[in-house]
């Protein structure tokens, strides 16, 4: 038989959320059990419910004390290592989209600047340009001039030493000794 997947929607039967709320407390409570024996990691849980007075404890009160009493006891460092807080997560996850976003304008601009480029070598006149398109328009066709000039410099270079190598040549023959070279210096 299989599970039919769970719409997560607050209930708005008092009972049935009532009764929904005990069997997940079972289940949530035996998962905190199974991650304790099968991984040997120390958990436990506290959950507060509004129709209760005293909070549900996993595996009971002292040992939550325990362990909460263990985790301080660390030092700060190894405490906030693998610690994630809910602020730093999402100024995280903002800087992450924020150089996206830069990298986006970037991009962008660059394809403006080139399309004005383009416009420029149809003909169309610089008039209608502000200082800061004519300023960036200058600095990307100086790249762009920089780039090609090392690729000319590095093609002749290319060409130099293809130049300079000698073809191959055979190598030197050395003088051999006929018969009658060898019967004169005899």
């Amino acid at each position: 038989m299989t599970r039919r997947k769970v719409k997560l929607a607050f209930i708005i039967n008092n009972s049935s959320r009532k009764a929904t709320l005990r069997k997940m407390r079972r289940g949530f409570m035996k998962k905190m059990y199974e991650i304790n024996k099968l991984c040997e990691v120390p958990t436990c849980a506290i959950m507060y419910s509004p129709d209760e007075s005293q909070p549900d404890f996993w595996p009971d009160s002292s040992g939550v004390q325990r362990l909460i009493e263990q985790f301080r006891n660390m030092p700060e460092g190894e405490q906030n290592k693998k610690m994630v807080i809910h602020e730093m997560l999402l100024k995280q996850r903002i800087k992450k989209e924020q150089e996206k976003l830069n990298k986006l304008k970037k991009e962008n601009r660059e394809k403006q600047i080139r399309m004005l480029m383009n416009q420029c070598l149809t003909g169309k006149p610089l008039t209608g340009l502000d200082f800061n398109d004519l300023e960036d328009m200058g600095s990307m066709i100086n790249e762009t001039l920089k780039d090609i000039v090392a690729k000319i410099k590095s093609r002749k270079e290319e060409e130099l030493v293809e130049m300079d190598q000698p073809s191959v040549a055979q190598p030197p023959m050395r003088a051999s000794v006929t018969d009658e070279n060898f019967h004169d210096t005899i």
